[in-house]
């Protein structure tokens, strides 16, 4: 999936998020946004930035201050929202959209 690079809002960090997201063990070659989903499928009732940067970090899936993963995990949320892979209820939970079909 192509992203736009530059100054745009949906801008890819794919440096930083290497660093963050680096497989810890052998044969995790899984992209941020994928790990992101396969967490939030877990959450029936959704999950908040907050909450899934402190699971992630307590399974040593991501490295990194927690409000900085936190904000990152914001910032995926959002791309996978415009995406139409998550969805944001009301009360600021996130929680992964079913494939139609």
């Amino acid at each position: 999936m192509a992203r736009p690079r530059g100054g745009g809002r949906h801008m890819t960090r794919d440096g930083d998020d290497w660093k963050m997201f680096a497989p810890l063990r052998r044969g995790e070659p899984i992209s941020p946004h994928a790990k992101l989903i396969a967490v939030l499928k877990a959450h029936a009732v959704g999950a908040t930035a907050a909450g899934l940067a402190d699971e992630l970090l307590q399974a040593g899936s991501v490295l990194g201050a927690r409000a900085a993963v936190a904000k990152r995990l914001g910032e995926l949320l959002d791309e996978l929202e415009q995406a139409a892979r998550v969805e944001r209820i009301p009360d600021g939970r996130y929680r992964a959209v079913k494939p139609r079909g």
